[in-house]
């Protein structure tokens, strides 16, 4: 079994002297060699078929501020008739952008449910919650399509909670 195995080491070697003479070359006094170097090069072929999701969704502060006024009890109308400082919102604005990376149009929602524990009447109204991105074929990275929805917290809370959830669903555009 040695012998077999050294016979075919000795084979493979004089095979693969024999593919480095083929390729030598004779250079006589100071000069150069030069050969045309060519490569068989396959591409890989694109599949627009084959479909990649990527969304960035970037939020700003969504912790919203609300000041319940200053009241005093009015004996006269038996109510809290306000005496100072008037309820309202100090902070009720936020945003939630959306950007596709994706190889494909997306369609975006972005919606708000109301806790089931209830905060009073507080709400939040979503501005330009729906729309279409166009795809990232042939854009630069920056340059990717983005919209923004507005949240605007409205009504009157009663404590600090949790008033609901905003979502943002993704989903092949038609």
């Amino acid at each position: 079994m040695r012998k077999l195995s050294t016979i075919l080491a000795l084979v493979l070697v004089v095979a693969m002297c024999a593919s480095f003479a083929a390729s030598a070359e004779t250079i006589s006094g100071l000069s150069s060699v030069s050969k045309s170097v060519s490569v068989a090069y396959t591409a890989v072929a694109e599949d627009p078929s084959v479909v990649v999701y990527s969304v960035d969704v970037t939020w700003t502060d969504v912790s919203f501020a609300y000041n319940a006024g200053t009241t005093q009890w009015n004996p006269e109308n038996h109510d809290y008739s306000a005496s100072g400082t008037a309820a309202k919102w100090t902070d009720n604005k936020g945003t939630v952008t959306v950007a596709n990376h994706s190889n494909a149009d997306v369609a975006v929602t972005v919606s708000f449910a109301k806790a089931e524990t209830a905060n009073g009447s507080a709400n939040i109204a979503v501005s330009n919650g729906t729309f279409t991105l166009e795809s990232a074929v042939g854009k630069a990275v920056n340059a990717a399509d983005s919209k923004a929805a507005t949240l605007t917290a409205s009504g009157k809370p009663t404590s600090n909670a949790t008033i609901g959830t905003v979502t943002v669903a993704i989903a092949a555009a038609n």
